[in-house]
């Protein structure tokens, strides 16, 4: 269960397909609602070796509806601030997320995986289970989520703000 994974980001959104032959994205494994991750383990398709995964279980059941493992070379698109997708090799997914903050933290988190590999400081196939028990990032991703949450918060609501706590004073622009 994804309750128990110890995830770099943890947000809620309805997980989607493309589906090419009607040219539009549809709800994966039946729709609803979804605990995404990005965590490091072993997924079915990396012959027991540790990497960064993302995973998506559905609320209202717990079952699993994505497993995808994060590549060099992933495409990542912004659609707009609450649906995001991604391409990796010639799978499709897609992310509805019930608010923009979870949508920039999720796209922080994947960055800072995707950036972590770029580097290859953090190479999950070439380190040994154990090294990779140890590693823990996620609190400053975490940290920085909730930086970026606040800074975006400020930024739109500053001129009531402005209006309401300083009478007279006009906000920046």
């Amino acid at each position: 269960a994804l309750g128990d994974v110890e995830a770099s980001v943890r947000v809620r959104a309805v997980v989607m397909t493309r589906d090419d032959s009607s040219g539009g994205w549809v709800p994966l494994g039946g729709g609803g609602l979804s605990h995404v991750v990005i965590c490091k383990g072993r997924s079915h398709e990396g012959r027991g070796r540790r990497e960064y995964i993302i995973r998506g279980e559905r609320l209202r059941d717990r079952a699993p509806v994505l497993e995808c493992a994060v590549q060099r070379g992933l495409v990542y698109n912004k659609v707009n601030p609450i649906f995001h997708h991604w391409r990796v090799e010639d799978r499709k997914f897609g992310l509805t997320f019930q608010s923009p903050a979870d949508a920039i933290s999720f796209e922080k988190g994947l960055q800072t995986v995707i950036d972590k590999l770029d580097r290859g400081s953090d190479s999950p196939s070439s380190s040994t289970p154990e090294e990779a028990d140890t590693e823990d990032d996620g609190q400053a991703v975490s940290i920085s989520a909730v930086f970026l949450v606040i800074v975006a918060f400020l930024y739109y609501y500053h001129y009531f703000f402005f209006k309401m706590l300083v009478p007279g004073c006009q906000p920046f622009t």
